[in-house]
């Protein structure tokens, strides 16, 4: 990757970084200057309204997308500028992605799922499996493991789908209103899930969410308003 680096003690860092939209003719500012520090194994909640710009910010953060302006830095080094292959190999190591919609391939099996982010690194197919056999014991679904996600209710889904984030032991997990899609009851069960794991993996966690509730489990909490951290 390259070597450009800014000297940081955080993990993550978010400087005055803004992004739009264009729609139509016009242009939608969304974030307008947000500041954010995250350190390792943190706990950070972002809440705010739907469309206050969570989803934006967590694409910015994960290299899913680019900034208009401002910058971000992982441990230590700028990614915005990175070509689309560097930033795919760091998406792919450093950062696990769990949304509201679960993102799961219909016609393959739990296991399967889980498999998938290994494969795109080219990891030993024997290794893999047990690996993901091990993350979906500590989820919950030993013996859900062959079961195709039409096979499985939503909240088994979200933990195929947590599971799958954890594969290539990354750094920092950014969760997408991950309970948006169930019932209070699986909701607490997935957020008492969330923070077993990163406990036990010893990873950061963003979280952004609508509901105050939720926030309130994260060490930390910040409110997404008028473009802005607060």
């Amino acid at each position: 990757m390259p070597p450009e680096t800014v000297a940081s003690h955080s993990m993550l860092t978010a400087a005055n970084v803004a992004k739009s939209y264009r729609i139509g003719k016009k242009t939608v500012p969304v974030l307008r200057g947000v500041n954010l520090k995250l350190n390792a194994r943190d706990f950070l909640a972002i809440h705010g309204a739907s469309g206050a710009g969570k989803s934006t910010l967590l694409h910015l953060l994960g290299g899913v997308d680019a900034a208009d302006s401002g910058e971000i830095c992982f441990k230590g080094k700028k990614f915005q500028k990175w070509k689309r292959i560097e930033l795919s190999r760091f998406r792919n190591r450093e950062i696990g992605f769990v949304f509201q919609a679960y993102h799961l391939f219909p016609e393959f099996s739990a296991l399967e799922n889980v498999c998938i982010p290994g494969k795109i690194s080219r990891r030993p197919t024997a290794t893999l499996t047990q690996k993901a056999s091990a993350l979906l014991e500590q989820v919950g679904l030993k013996d859900r493991m062959n079961h195709r996600p039409c096979e499985l209710s939503g909240g088994e889904q979200q933990r195929v789908a947590i599971a799958r984030s954890l594969l290539n032991n990354p750094s920092l997990l950014l969760a997408d209103e991950p309970t948006g899609n169930l019932d209070s009851v699986a909701g607490r069960q997935i957020i008492d899930l969330l923070e077993t794991l990163r406990n036990k993996h010893q990873i950061a966690l963003v979280l952004a969410t609508h509901d105050l509730e939720i926030g309130k489990r994260a060490r930390r909490v910040a409110r997404l308003v008028d473009g802005r951290l607060q």
